[in-house]
């Protein structure tokens, strides 16, 4: 589906109320742009997605990343961004 939509003088756009409800989207939720070749993509978040994660992260992961953090110029030595 193609839906023409105009740009307000403040930069804003209006989704249709056709959009919205093919969406599922209403006031207060939240959208998601994403840009990919010129054009954009908009798609409601869905905020449930991470609700159940557990098992899906190592569990000493937190401890890895506070690691991997504490040392900046460690981890911009690995990234090739100092020598």
């Amino acid at each position: 589906m193609t839906q023409e939509v105009t740009i307000t003088r403040g930069g804003q756009i209006t989704l249709t109320k056709n959009l919205r409800e093919k969406m599922n989207v209403h006031e207060g939720d939240k959208v998601v742009l994403n840009f990919v070749d010129g054009s954009v993509m908009v798609s409601k978040k869905n905020p449930s997605v991470f609700k159940n994660i557990e098992g899906f992260l190592p569990e000493r992961f937190e401890n890895t990343l506070k690691k991997i953090r504490s040392d900046e110029e460690e981890r911009l030595r690995r990234l090739g961004i100092i020598p």
